[in-house]
């Protein structure tokens, strides 16, 4: 399977992922009712930004091979569709790109100048961690950075879309190993010895 291929993947799975998680909002007792029944959400599933936003990352990947800022954020913007369910500050910036302003100075001011660090980035990244997955992390951790800084400009928005990518890639390329992916394989055995919350 190829680059592309990779990101085709993820990008599918993170499509019905992302759909089927947005149909789980809602009063938390309903919710916690509805997983405990196992209930299967009514159709439609609709997919939300993040999958939107993951379409344009995909599509620019298969064009150029890596992440352009600029373009991206034209991209975003050109492709924003307002009954996705987009964040007040992700629409902030692409209403602000689509009137010719510029991305930087959005992202920065956002969320009283210290950008957002939100988790939009990382929603939105796994297939870039796919398509790089026979690729030095290095490359992974920059591209996601790149891809990231478009709409959040705080280091922790940054960080999850890296850490989205990384885990990604370390998926893919563990992917035939015995037994199930967990904290050691990813590098952080720390998490491991750490209980599980209720």
């Amino acid at each position: 399977m190829d680059a592309l291929d990779r990101a085709w993947l993820s990008l599918d799975s993170l499509s019905v992922g992302d759909a089927f998680g947005e149909r789980f909002f809602g009063p938390l007792h309903d919710v916690r009712e509805r997983i405990s029944r196992r209930d299967l959400p009514d159709a439609p599933w609709i997919y939300t930004d993040d999958t939107e936003m993951a379409l344009s990352i995909v599509e620019m990947l298969r064009e150029r091979g890596s992440i352009d800022q600029d373009l991206l954020a034209k991209r975003f913007a050109n492709r924003m569709q307002f009954n996705r369910g987009y964040g007040q500050g992700a629409y902030a910036v692409l209403c602000g790109v689509k009137d010719g302003l510029n991305w930087h100075h959005l992202t920065q001011i956002g969320f009283r100048g210290m950008g957002s660090f939100g988790n939009g980035a990382a929603m939105r990244v796994a297939p870039l961690g796919g398509f790089f997955a026979d690729r030095p992390l290095n490359i992974i951790r920059d591209q996601a950075r790149l891809s990231a800084e478009v709409t959040h400009a705080h280091v922790e928005g940054v960080a999850g879309a890296i850490a989205v990518a990384v885990a990604a890639a370390l998926a893919w390329q563990e992917r035939e190993a015995e037994g199930t992916l967990g904290p050691t394989q990813f590098g952080m055995p720390h998490l491991a010895a750490t209980p599980a919350t209720p």
